[in-house]
């Protein structure tokens, strides 16, 4: 049996944006302190919640996106976790980007088309949108009894 398929985000981005937003809150920080700037205490607590933030995605890299293996995919959707066998699936694939507003996808499509799943791909994941093309049609042809 196969390793099961996973979409993961990339630790190491999270954790370099944090320190950078932390960086420029403390500097920031240290120019209010200095020059008696109201404004910019603003700018440090703006760029503290950022790195703040950043931090969120490093406590839950542990846990994967989506995983899909024999049996069918299971991934993390705004009501929790979903899964389906690939006999539940009317579609699944791979969205590219479109234009800079939205990164590439994988798409998931119930077998009576009702609902949708996606998860993400690309530079916050571990994964390109052209491996998880050839990882997906693997497992799903093999998955085809």
């Amino acid at each position: 049996m196969p390793e099961p398929f996973e979409i993961r985000r990339r630790t190491s981005l999270y954790a370099l944006l944090a320190v950078a937003c932390f960086v420029v809150a403390a500097g920031y920080g240290w120019l209010a302190y200095d020059r008696e700037k109201p404004l910019l205490w603003v700018l440090t607590a703006v760029f503290a919640l950022l790195g703040l933030l950043h931090l969120r995605g490093l406590r839950d890299a542990r846990t994967p996106l989506f995983v899909a293996d024999d049996h069918g995919v299971r991934m993390m959707a705004r009501e929790g976790w979903v899964g389906l066998l690939w006999s539940e699936m009317g579609e699944i694939k791979v969205e590219p980007r479109i234009g800079l507003r939205f990164d590439p996808r994988v798409k998931v499509v119930s077998r009576d088309g009702t609902r949708f799943y996606t998860a993400p791909l690309g530079l916050a994941t571990n994964v390109s949108p052209g491996e998880a093309e050839v990882q997906l049609a693997r497992r799903r042809s093999a998955a085809a009894y």
